[in-house]
């Protein structure tokens, strides 16, 4: 019988793992951030509408995309239910989604009263399946959130097809997608409305914060007062005549999201040119599928999802994760923290959004009456038994990513049945 030596022997049964380094860091935060920090403070306003650096970040961000208008916000999660207000949704109406996203896509729904509608996703790309929207459009639905997941951009054409062939807005959730590629244009400047976070976790942060823009003129000053409770501060006399939250940015975020503006071209430049060669290092494993790439776009990473190929491994996607952070490579297994499908968190399965009421998915008054049921969505389910998850940041480097590859080829070789071929994904057509 042949000698497996420590180099062949999996690391989680007592081989030499692949990796041994820390995955490089470095600080996000520097001189730059200190030194407008400190204008703010030596200011003594910390006001937005009475301070400089909140304009002066509208604007950086405005004129990086091309677009006529920006409102900075306290979060993502603010910035979505912004562009639902700006919007003037009709409560009770339907709003379809993404069902791979995060909750904060989904808050600012159900606190506008509206009703969350959820499309299956393209297998390939893990992106809201076109067709999958419009089989669930009906006179009810009155917006549609496109949520450009883990740096990769939705099938933009074929949704502006659908919103002009129903006269439906989008709105486009960027949260995950900054400077990222779409057929000659960005994520966030095709949609009617379009919304970021500044979360510590994204691309680029200021511990928490938002920001919406539009080209709509007629939209924008909607958009500016539902940050901030309907309030005038240009000297008109206050006088709300909508409802509207408290979502201002405070000074010292926009001082550093001011400065961090500097940095997100390099950072998105590295990632992709990182996240190129990840995808064609997989790509030549069998078994393994890369996440797809649509012609004219690129990935910008803010994650990046395998998936293994049904029926050619002998363990599940938890114990090739294990094996895998064994190896020296951290993973995350089943796409996004809460692994399942968000119509499948109990807030929509118990339809508890509000306490003591099945509203708004039950409603006389709107004549609603929504469940959701496991099943809705069998590509998004299946995508979270079948991938995990791998970061590359601006950090990392060429070694990281070869070593990376060389964990996941290791592991595979190992827990493979041997009757899979190299395979390269691509996205459905819409």
């Amino acid at each position: 019988m042949a000698i497996l030596n420590r180099q062949d022997l999996l690391a989680i049964e007592g081989g030499t793992p692949v990796r041994t380094a820390p995955f490089p860091t470095g600080k996000r935060f520097g001189d730059e951030e200190k030194k407008l920090l400190n204008e703010v403070i030596d200011s003594n306003m910390l006001f937005y509408a009475s301070g400089v650096k909140v304009k002066a970040m509208q604007e950086k961000f405005r004129g990086m995309y091309g677009m006529k208008y920006c409102a900075g916000c306290s979060s993502g999660t603010a910035a979505v239910h912004i562009a639902l207000g700006a919007l003037a949704v009709p409560a009770g109406s339907e709003v379809i989604t993404s069902s791979v996203t995060d909750m904060g896509t989904l808050t600012g729904v159900l606190y506008q009263c509206l009703v969350p509608r959820f499309a299956d996703i393209d297998p390939a790309t893990y992106n809201m399946s076109p067709r999958s929207v419009e089989r669930m459009i009906n006179a009810r639905t009155r917006a549609i959130i496109v949520v450009h997941h883990a740096g990769l951009a939705a099938d933009m054409d074929a949704f502006l097809a659908l919103s002009r062939k129903h006269g439906i807005p989008l709105i486009e959730d960027c949260a995950q997608a900054y400077l990222t590629p779409c057929k000659g244009r960005f994520c966030g400047t095709m949609g009617d409305i379009s919304t970021f976070s500044l979360n510590h976790f994204k691309h680029i942060a200021c511990g928490s914060g938002g920001m919406v823009m539009t080209n709509r003129p007629e939209i924008e000053e909607r958009m500016r007062l539902f940050v901030d409770k309907c309030y005038f501060r240009d000297g008109r006399r206050r006088n709300p005549y909508f409802l509207a939250p408290n979502y201002q940015m405070t000074e010292l975020q926009g001082a550093v999201a001011l400065a961090q503006f500097e940095k997100v071209e390099r950072i998105v430049q590295t990632r992709v040119r990182l996240i190129k060669r990840l995808g064609a290092g997989l790509s030549r494993i069998p078994g393994i599928v890369p996440h797809a790439v649509p012609e004219g776009c690129e990935h910008t990473g803010f994650f990046y999802v395998v998936r293994l190929q049904s029926g050619c491994f002998t363990v599940d996607t938890d114990a090739f994760s294990k094996a895998l952070a064994a190896e020296g490579i951290p993973n995350s297994p089943h796409m996004v923290t809460g692994g399942m499908p968000v119509y499948l968190y109990d807030v929509f399965q118990n339809r508890s959004a509000f306490p003591g009421t099945a509203f708004p998915f039950v409603s006389r008054d709107f004549g609603t009456n929504v469940e959701y049921r496991k099943g809705d969505c069998p590509e998004a389910e299946r995508a979270f038994d079948e991938t995990f998850n791998l970061r590359v940041d601006e950090f990392c480097d060429e070694q990281v990513v070869d070593d990376i590859v060389r964990a996941v080829a290791k592991v595979a070789a190992a827990y493979g049945r041997g009757v899979c071929p190299r395979l390269h994904n691509t996205p459905l057509q819409p």
